[in-house]
């Protein structure tokens, strides 16, 4: 979660899957687990806009607990 915070500080859109699995030394399966793990426990949602073929966003849970690691 806290790359996809990063992803998104930087970059003001979120990283793509291969991406996040690249960057984590994960499968894209590993990585697509993960996401869907975020996403049940609250962490990510369902992204308005799909900028660049990425659907997902922080939602405020996500957001206050990176800033929490900060």
């Amino acid at each position: 979660m806290r790359f996809i915070y990063d992803y998104i500080k930087s970059n003001d859109f979120a990283p793509a899957k291969k991406e996040i699995a690249k960057a984590l030394g994960i499968s894209l399966s590993t990585a697509y687990d993960r996401i869907q793990h975020l996403f049940g426990h609250g962490y990510l949602r369902e992204s308005e806009t799909r900028q660049y073929g990425r659907n997902f966003a922080l939602t405020e849970k996500g957001i206050l607990a990176c800033k929490g690691d900060e």
